[in-house]
């Protein structure tokens, strides 16, 4: 017999309760590829919600399926206020764990029930929360793949995507991930003159949080499957950029003498390399000194957190006001960005999430690198 446990108000416990249930099915639930970043993974999940359940603009529910009184299966379900679909809100279910069909059965028509309550009709997931070590999609190809945090995992043969597509689920998203070959990108040496390439400071970046929200929702957002938007998500990636000490920004090799292009040479002599974040690459309106496009990479803190030396980094975020898209400003800054990276230790770089149906994206990437993971996400219209 398959017990729920529903939200705080309907099963009458307070938020440490739920969460001190909650870690207990992730500790015997949760799958790791890598076990020692276990506890650190749970804990994070468990901060990210502990805060949620706080928030009154947050509709969240953990559903935890029990077997004599022990944990069998898990899933969150909530509405966040800044997530779209194709610019629509939705319902998201995400961390979905079960190892039958039963219990799968069992947790989504909790989360179903969910989205009803709350007058929402598409479900769409896994979406997991938060994007620093959770993502999107089960994933169905590329196991052997290093583990990067802010890409989602799951056990090879865990077979949830085949329970959901039992249970009416469609596979409507695919995303991909792919590896970042060497070789710079052709006319990626050419900077127009119209741009300055540049790097910013961590108080500098979060200075220009509202202009970087404004970049990003005239970008993409509205057209994307899966949109983070709002502010948590700059928040979050300015979180994850102040865990690294000081001492990893420093750079192993100078970056001049990677590279012979003078304008990446004037970029790198035109800002004190300690003290930049040299993982986010921009180029900027000279007219304006706005930003007309940015590529935000993020060091492997799962490294970081084993006590590791940073050799990879993933190719999170790719950002080019519409006025400047096909104007070569992507090429330059992945071409100014990767000897740098470089100088820093990086030796494994992975351009990650890539929709499918983003046509501009794949024709632009898909050539210089090699496809490792696939993650597919389901979506289903409650009745």
């Amino acid at each position: 017999m398959i017990i729920l446990v529903q939200d705080i108000d309907v099963v009458e416990i307070n938020t440490y309760q739920l969460i001190s249930l909650a870690r207990q099915a992730l500790e015997l639930l949760l799958y790791v590829p890598d076990e020692r970043l276990k506890p650190r993974i749970i804990g994070e999940i468990l901060d990210y919600y502990g805060e949620k359940f706080q928030s009154p603009e947050h509709s969240v529910s953990v559903f935890i399926a029990l077997n004599e009184n022990i944990p069998s299966g898990f899933v969150i379900c909530q509405i966040d206020p800044d997530y779209r679909t194709y610019s629509r809100r939705a319902t998201t279910f995400g961390w979905l764990l079960a190892d039958d069909l039963e219990t799968c059965a069992a947790l989504m028509e909790r989360c179903e029930l969910f989205a009803k309550e709350h007058k929402l009709r598409k479900l769409r997931g896994p979406i997991n929360y938060p994007k620093l070590v959770g993502g999107i999609g089960v994933q169905t190809q590329g196991f052997e793949a290093p583990l990067l945090n802010g890409i989602n995992f799951n056990h090879p043969e865990s077979r949830v995507l085949e329970y959901l597509n039992e249970l009416g689920y469609v596979s409507e998203s695919k995303y991909s991930c792919v590896h970042v070959i060497d070789k710079p990108w052709e006319k990626g040496d050419i900077v127009g003159p119209e741009y300055r390439l540049g790097y910013l400071t961590l108080e500098e970046l979060i200075s220009r949080k509202d202009e970087i929200m404004e970049l990003a929702a005239n970008s993409f957002y509205s057209i994307l499957a899966d949109a983070p938007g709002g502010t948590s998500r700059f928040d979050e990636m300015m979180y994850h950029y102040a865990q690294i000490p000081p001492g990893y920004f420093q750079l192993l090799v100078d970056p001049r003498k990677l590279t012979n292009v003078p304008e990446f040479i004037e970029t790198y002599n035109s800002c004190d390399l300690d003290k930049v974040v040299t993982w986010v690459h921009i180029a900027f309106e000279k007219k304006t000194d706005k930003i007309a496009g940015l590529i935000m990479s993020l060091p492997n803190l799962y490294q970081f957190w084993v006590g590791e030396s940073l050799t990879q980094c993933n190719v999170d975020t790719v950002m080019i006001a519409k006025q400047h898209a096909g104007k070569g400003v992507f090429s330059s800054i992945h071409n100014m960005g990767k000897p740098i990276v470089v100088a820093a230790g990086i030796s494994y770089i992975e351009g990650t999430t890539i929709w499918a149906n983003n046509d501009r994206a794949v024709k632009t990437i898909f050539p210089h690198a090699k496809q490792l993971r696939t993650h597919v996400v389901v979506q289903k219209r409650v009745k």
